[in-house]
């Protein structure tokens, strides 16, 4: 390498979030409605304080999932819309479309006992596309992938989102997947990050007393499970641990203090295996 040349782990944080924003940006050529790609565009434009574009490319996604008939897709955006629409009539216009909502459990605090028990279901909840890529952004972000991994980690999880295999759908997953070197170095990166420590559940037995405190399609769905109790408390492990309305919703569902670690998709898929073998060992239907 002669001097001033440079490879591309020598680019800058800023230098990989321009890179992003081209490659992205293609893809919308060709793809003018790829929500993928106009998800990682407004989260790319926020990153680097030009709201006026992030707040296009975010009311663009929101009228796509619109267009797709995924109104609960859209609902999600409703907060980060409200952030905009003071100063961005077409955000504001969108959120008239959207119309009314209630206010959400964040904004109460917390539950009464009387919320609580009627908050488990929507609490639920289903996969989340902007949740995982999301995820991947902030690996990006923090330099454990690269930008071109990055497009190939949207690239997955956009196909097997669309797939209707009942498997769990994470950036672990697709990680391990393409056999990424550095997967022990992200697991500790999320580890120290989110303060959600590494285990593996497979030195756990299935406890299905914790088991239970969590719907099934909660955990396949999510990718989250109380894996054991201690006294009053719940032990919950969670492939992304930078989704905290993930976290606030296990809280919700299990009524307990929630310690949370993060743990391989390898290991999580043998353990919801272990626990569909337990449940239906007791007679209970895995749904």
């Amino acid at each position: 390498m002669t001097d001033g040349q440079r490879t591309e782990g020598d680019r800058t944080p800023e230098e990989e979030v321009w890179s992003a924003i081209g490659a992205f940006e293609q893809i919308l050529e060709q793809m003018p409605e790829d929500r993928a790609s106009l998800d990682a565009l407004w989260r790319a434009y926020e990153r680097i304080g030009d709201r006026t574009r992030a707040g296009q490319y975010l009311v663009r996604l929101a009228h796509v999932h619109l267009k797709a008939g995924d109104r609960a897709a859209a609902e999600a955006l409703r907060a980060t819309l409200e952030s905009y629409a003071a100063d961005d009539t077409s955000a504001a216009e969108l959120l008239e479309r959207l119309g009314a909502v209630p206010p959400s459990a964040a904004s109460a605090g917390t539950l009464s006992d009387a919320a609580a028990a009627a908050a488990p279901e929507a609490a639920i909840g289903r996969f989340s596309m902007a949740d995982e890529l999301s995820c991947a952004w902030n690996l990006m972000e923090a330099g454990e992938l690269t930008q071109d991994d990055y497009a190939r980690v949207v690239q997955d999880l956009t196909e097997l989102s669309a797939q209707e295999s009942g498997g769990t759908v994470s950036v672990m997953h697709v990680l391990e997947g393409r056999g990424i070197s550095s997967l022990e170095r992200v697991l500790a990166y999320m580890a120290r990050e989110c303060g959600t420590p590494v285990i593996s559940l497979a030195n756990f037995d299935v406890n299905l007393d914790a088991v239970r405190l969590l719907p099934y399609r909660c955990m396949a769905e999510r990718g989250t499970a109380v894996y054991e109790l201690l006294g009053k408390d719940a032990l919950a492990v969670v492939l992304n641990p930078f989704d905290e309305q993930l976290r606030k919703d296990v809280r919700t569902l299990t009524r307990r203090h929630c310690h949370f670690y993060v743990t391989t998709a390898h290991d999580f898929d043998n353990f919801l295996e272990r626990v569909r073998d337990a449940m239906e060992a007791e007679g209970e239907p895995v749904a």
